[in-house]
């Protein structure tokens, strides 16, 4: 199974639970068939130009594992629903998987905060 990241971008004008709705739409079609990830909505922010006569949208991005044929799937779903003004899927190849995980393990952690100010403090 291979790696993806996908990001849509729904209507600003919608309400928290019409964009919940959607988010478990897709994550519905993404557990049928592969793997959830992670799930991040980013909440809304301005477009870098105008789509579908919308300035601002809300940004979500889905990370799964999955087979190829489950992509055409989700990308149907998003050409489907008219709140979703534009959509990316990617496929992670290793050195973005890498990152990833470099990522999340450089996550800032409560003991990590704590070390960093010590030193900082003492240096000082």
């Amino acid at each position: 199974m291979n790696t993806y990241e996908s990001i849509f971008i729904l209507r600003s004008t919608l309400n928290d639970e019409d964009v919940q709705k959607i988010i478990s739409k897709i994550e519905g079609v993404v557990k049928q068939r592969g793997e959830l990830i992670a799930t991040e909505n980013w909440g809304k922010k301005r477009l870098a130009y105008e789509v579908m006569k919308e300035k601002k949208g809300i940004y979500v991005l889905l990370r799964f594992c999955a087979k190829g044929d489950l992509v055409s799937e989700i990308e149907r779903n998003y050409r489907i629903d008219d709140n979703v003004i534009k959509f990316l899927t990617v496929k992670l190849d290793k050195k973005g998987i890498e990152l990833l995980k470099k990522k999340e393990m450089a996550a800032p952690s409560p003991q990590g905060e704590a070390i960093v100010a010590e030193k900082t403090e003492g240096g000082v």
